[in-house]
């Protein structure tokens, strides 16, 4: 798709815009932009025009007066230092297309350095891009009001995030506490799983986050797929299979808050680890998973704890993420 052109369309046309609201701002995960915008086979220049000829076009549908452009370029939040099961965001291993990496960090570097009165790079040093759009989204919701800040994101790790989102089709949903998860028809071969709010996180945390190398919860065992997912003849004898999309949302069926929710999902990490391992178990994958709405690394400790979870972090994970703060501490000092 060439966003150059679109943008330039775009331009002419006021059925692509919104009236714009008086101080909205548009909250843009412009790393999904960067890859989608890389155009390898057009200069880098054109390819940075391509990146805000989308952001622009982005903001007229918003209604936004300005756009935050919201840019991860360093560490990811302690994500890498607490994953244990698996590493984290391995798959995203810049030696399987070195081309489209560099073109990506090229622009990132780009967009960091251009700053004009509507666009404004929002540099994460020792965070992700996901975290700083959900804590300016809700900081400024908390001061202006829901109609201030609209998320935009192609990444579904936000789908929790509350507030106004944009869809690339220009559509608003606002999402606010629970929501829902479910299988929909969007026009693929076969109906998607998608969700809002933090039913969405839940799900994650059963089924995990293949894009991010995040396992969740490996398998459910034979007393709960009789539970949830029961054959025709019951099966006392019945063997712990993995877990995976429909498993999730079998699992969670019916669930209507993050109490009932969380009941749910650390029975199921107790069956798999034993009453001692599930905690630590589940306390990593839902750090790994959890996108911070304010700078506090116990933030998810806090939502579990207030799901009716009594958890803490373990010692090694504390070790792991002091190991993080020094990380954080010594980049300030080179900045």
């Amino acid at each position: 798709m060439d966003f150059k052109a679109m943008g330039a369309t775009a331009s002419k046309s006021d059925s692509a815009s919104r009236n714009t609201v008086l101080g909205r701002v548009l909250q843009d995960d412009t790393d999904f932009v960067c890859y989608q915008c890389a155009l390898l086979d057009q200069t880098e220049q054109y390819a940075f025009d391509a990146v805000l000829n989308n952001l622009d076009y982005a903001r007229r549908m918003a209604g936004a007066e300005t756009v935050n452009m919201h840019l991860t370029m360093g560490m990811k939040g302690g994500r890498a230092e607490i994953a244990t099961v698996a590493p984290y965001q391995e798959k995203r291993n810049k030696k399987k297309n070195p081309e489209l990496a560099y073109r990506v960090t090229r622009l990132r570097e780009m967009l960091a350095n251009h700053k004009s009165s509507r666009f404004i790079p929002i540099v994460n040093i020792s965070q992700e891009a996901d975290d700083s759009l959900r804590q300016m989204q809700y900081a400024r919701i908390q001061t202006h009001g829901l109609q201030s800040s609209v998320m935009r994101s192609g990444d579904k790790d936000l789908w929790f995030a509350e507030g106004l989102h944009m869809e690339d089709s220009g559509r608003f949903y606002t999402v606010d506490g629970y929501g829902w998860t479910e299988y929909r028809e969007v026009g693929n071969v076969k109906p998607k799983l998608i969700g809002q709010g933090t039913s969405w996180f839940w799900h994650q945390l059963v089924m995990g986050d293949t894009a991010d190398n995040i396992p969740g919860l490996p398998e459910i065992s034979g007393r709960l797929l009789n539970r949830y997912v029961p054959t025709k003849t019951y099966n006392p004898r019945r063997k712990a299979s993995a877990c995976g999309e429909a498993k999730a949302v079998a699992m969670l069926k019916g669930v209507k808050s993050d109490n009932e929710a969380a009941m749910r999902v650390m029975e199921a990490y107790q069956e798999t680890y034993g009453m001692i391992g599930a905690v630590e178990m589940l306390v990593e994958q839902a750090f790994l998973l959890w996108i911070r709405k304010t700078n506090k690394l116990t933030e998810v400790i806090t939502f579990l704890r207030e799901s009716g979870l009594n958890v803490t972090f373990s010692k090694d994970q504390i070790t792991r993420l002091k190991a993080y703060g020094e990380k954080v501490k010594e980049q300030a000092k080179l900045s």
